[in-house]
């Protein structure tokens, strides 16, 4: 007999034990690991700070039936921001550009050619700006930063504007949109009594269908 060979064979079985006894530990470490994951309650993903908005907004169109002097205001207001464009026969620039004088003043006022620019920013940030340009205007102001007393001072400019463009003022707006109003339910009274006289039509033709 070869005892020789016989080593060598204990010796690799040894290292096989060895290396059985070595798998055996990592699987149950890994089990043990797997084990206290599953008993640990896992944690909900944090939900991103969402803020929501209840803004408001809505926008005034006033458009003249004059074709050489049309006009086209509008304004739009939220709770964040005030919006005012309008666009014009450009005969009206300069009473545009007096009355925008009269209240803003030359501060902050930078004039290039026919445009005229008011503007302020605060840390980088634009709080308000007017554009002027001939036959058209822009204004915004940034209602969360500028205070309340300039917002209601830009708003009452814009109603003045609105009313200067537009070659309207409250009472004449209010009675243009009575009017309008009663002509849309004239209209839909017509509207009403041919659908009645169609109903009416159609439900004779029935009869007579069944009759005959």
């Amino acid at each position: 007999m070869n005892f020789k060979k016989s080593k060598n064979v204990e010796g690799s079985i040894r290292i096989i034990d060895v290396k059985r006894t070595v798998c055996l530990m990592l699987v149950t470490a890994l089990f043990s690991t797997f084990g206290l994951n599953a008993q640990t309650t896992p944690k909900p993903p944090t939900p991103p700070n969402s803020k929501t908005s209840t803004s408001k907004s809505y926008a005034i169109e006033i458009d003249t039936d004059d074709e050489e002097h049309n006009s086209s205001v509008s304004i739009s207001i939220s709770d964040d921001s005030y919006k005012f464009k309008a666009s014009y026969h450009k005969s009206k620039n300069n009473g545009v550009k007096t009355i925008l004088l009269n209240q803003l003043g030359k501060s902050n006022l930078n004039v290039n050619g026919n445009t005229y620019l008011w503007s302020n920013n605060q840390s980088g940030n634009e709080v308000f700006e007017c554009k002027l340009t001939n036959g058209r205007l822009r204004m915004y102001v940034d209602t969360e930063v500028a205070s309340k007393s300039f917002v209601e001072k830009i708003n009452k400019l814009g109603n003045n504007l609105k009313y200067y463009i537009s070659g309207t003022d409250a009472k004449k707006e209010s009675e243009k949109a009575a009017a309008k109003a009663k002509r849309e339910l004239e209209r839909a009274e017509r509207e009403l009594e041919r659908a009645k006289r169609e109903a009416e039509r159609t439900a004779r033709e029935a009869k007579r269908t069944e009759k005959n």
